[in-house]
């Protein structure tokens, strides 16, 4: 079976329907690569809402259940043709007269090529990755999405071998039946299965990789989740055993690791039908490269597992230490059991934290005991028991600590250390201001080098921010020895056009932003003349903003927040990763002004000196904490803590 994801074709422009006519003309101006332009409607219209507290317009009060999405495809021609003929100040919506009967039809990027309508809207982990017109043929080879996978070089001692990671499994599974899931590491790739990132990869004779199967939907693991293979010139290929426990579309992933780093993932979507019906013993086979290693790893690597079984959330842990004397070689803990939605959850914590008086010095005071005993409570109740044993007496041993995680909604780095010395209940630090921490997506190969030669600098005029003008000195007076900072300015369009550029490998924005709670993907930062820009605004061609793997720091309230979107993870910090950035920085709630114009500064001054990420980004906490209020914990990073710039 072929994806439709290997043929849709992503030269189109993303309109919103909620727009002004003149509005999206001018877009369209700018858009010159664009063939096809895709129109989207959300009822009730999201964009609409602001709260009108100052530097943190939030989430509207819209459940997921009461919100629709529609997309509607033309091509360029038939778009200007509309366009041209209606009012400026008219929208969008009306301007297309945009009814239900009409929306184009949306596929998932993992359904079958074949059964794809001839006009589609593809989509891929929530967000648009491309269309389908069959009257339409594509004037240059389609660029395919795929995943972005570790880079850097093999050590030198030893000769990089070509290698294909393969996955095979049943495409449908009868309910209650155990199957087996086979992985081989293959010297080249089949012709009969189906290839997903078929990508040039190279590995050095003699690795040892191991191999993980994640359960995410849909199925169990019967017996081990965790084995390894060695690299040589026989193909070697493991066994895993899945019992499908619940109907509907499936989800398994195939994690990869070498040295303690994850090299490649691979998802299979298997179906799990009625056991009564008959099943075709066709196999789903799907080969990624695994990307060459890299000669570096984290003290400890954190990977959280999230599994769904009868409706409920469970987390897995595993641990991979760098000192073999641990004894951590991807140690297993848990499962904790998630019985109350994280999403609110979390938008009450975050609520909480924004709401703590801190008017004088007794405030303050008050304050830091109660985000004390907030972390606290968090380290305990989603932290495996023995496994708040292991990491309170690790807390002296180790320095870095990556954490990798299949959910977006728990702020890891705000969990605080508990244990016991002399029988005493005793605290210790947060996570993140005892080890250096970092956070990665699983689908998604982290970066373990940063170049910082180009930054683009996003500052709206009309923020009211009273240090945004200082903020901005000092990110242009980084303008030296071969770094070049340009302002771009803060309109839609503008911003639009240089992320399409994809020449940049550092992007800072200053100003306003919000979490949208529905939808993660409609989370917003503001431009000025408060125009709105999203998470989904990356989805054409302002995704080729991760040409240049930029480090991307939206310093504004609310902004690192993330959520499920509609199939996977969303939000800013997902759609920037999976854009192909190295590195994100956002915070989980509404910050301070002060504090966060010193955050960036302390951050740069250190990172720009050769420090790793991780660890700059732990002392530019330290360096503001004393100022007294939560910002200095609000800031969650996405990179490989050991990544330096070079």
């Amino acid at each position: 079976m072929k994806y439709l994801r290997e043929l849709a074709m992503d030269s189109f422009v993303l309109l919103r329907a909620g727009w002004t006519v003149s509005r999206a003309r001018q877009l369209l101006d700018r858009a010159v690569k664009a063939t096809h332009v895709i129109v989207h409607r959300t009822e009730p219209d999201l964009y609409q809402h602001l709260r009108e507290k100052p530097g943190s317009p939030g989430a509207v009060s819209a459940s997921p259940s009461e919100v629709q999405d529609y997309y509607y495809l033309y091509t360029v021609e038939e778009a200007r043709r509309v366009l041209k003929k209606a009012n400026p100040e008219m929208s969008v919506r009306d301007a297309f007269q945009l009814h239900e009967p009409g929306a184009t039809t949306v596929c998932d990027a993992y359904s079958d090529a074949e059964k794809a309508p001839d006009h589609s809207i593809v989509m891929e982990e929530g967000r648009v990755v491309g269309f389908v017109d069959a009257t339409v043929k594509p004037s240059q080879p389609t660029r395919v999405r795929g995943l972005t996978r570790r880079g850097g070089a093999a050590p030198e001692t030893l000769e990089p071998v070509p290698r294909s990671l393969k996955a095979d499994l049943p495409e449908k599974v009868p309910l209650q039946q155990s199957v087996s899931l086979l992985v081989s590491l293959s010297s080249e790739a089949e012709a009969g299965g189906t290839v997903r990132g078929n990508l040039p990869v190279a590995v050095p004779m003699g690795t040892t990789l191991d191999v993980i199967v994640q359960p995410r939907r849909g199925f169990v693991i019967e017996g081990c989740s965790e084995a390894s293979m060695v690299v040589s010139d026989e193909e070697e290929t493991l066994q895993f055993k899945l019992k499908a426990v619940e109907l509907g579309p499936g989800e398994v992933r195939v994690l990869a690791f070498g040295g303690g780093q994850r090299l490649g993932t691979i998802a299979l979507k298997p179906t799990v039908v009625e056991a009564a019906h008959s099943v075709s013993v066709e196999r789903t086979v799907q080969e990624q490269g695994v990307a060459a290693m890299t000669v570096h790893e984290p003290d400890l690597y954190l990977l959280i597992l999230e599994h769904q079984n009868g409706g409920q959330t469970s987390l897995t842990f595993m641990l991979k230490a760098l000192n073999p004397g641990l004894g951590l070689h991807f140690k297993s803990f848990g499962p904790v059991i998630l019985r109350m939605n994280p999403l609110d959850y979390f938008n009450d914590l975050f609520e909480d934290i924004e709401n703590l008086p801190l008017g004088n010095a007794h405030d303050k005071a008050v304050a830091q005991k109660k985000l004390e005993a907030k972390g606290t409570m968090l380290f305990q109740q989603v932290i495996p028991e023995d496994l708040q044993l292991l990491l309170w007496s690790l807390r002296n041993r180790i320095k870095s600590v990556q954490v990798e995680s299949s959910e977006p909604w728990i702020p890891w780095e705000l969990c605080k250390l508990q244990g016991k010395e002399d029988g005493r209940v005793t605290g210790g630090p947060f996570f993140c201001e005892a080890f250096a921490t970092t956070r990665w997506l699983l689908e998604i190969g982290v970066k373990p080098a940063l170049s910082l030669k180009k930054i683009a600098l996003v500052i709206p005029k009309d923020s009211g921010l009273p240090y945004a003008a200082s903020e901005r000195d000092y990110m242009l007076s980084l303008a030296k020895d071969g770094r070049e900072v340009k302002r771009i300015p803060a309109t839609f369009l503008d911003v639009k056009e240089a992320l399409s550029k994809g020449e940049y490998d550092g992007w800072h924005f200053t100003g306003h932003g919000g979490f949208r709670g529905p939808d993660p993907n409609r989370s917003a930062m503001l431009l000025e003349n408060r125009e709105e820009m999203t998470p989904e605004d990356l989805s054409d061609e302002a995704s080729n903003l991760g040409l240049a793997r930029p480090l991307v720091f939206l310093n504004a309230c609310q902004i690192g927040r993330g959520a499920m979107s509609l199939t996977d993870i969303g939000g800013w910090a997902a759609q920037i990763l999976r854009a192909g950035a190295g590195a994100f920085i956002g915070a989980y709630w509404s910050i301070y002004d002060q504090a966060a114009k010193d955050f960036a500064q302390a951050f740069y001054s250190k990172l720009l000196s050769g420090m790793e990420i991780g660890r700059a980004a732990k002392e530019a906490r330290q360096s503001i904490k004393p100022l007294g209020d939560p910002t200095w914990l609000a800031y969650t990073v996405f990179a490989d803590p050991l990544a330096r710039v070079v």
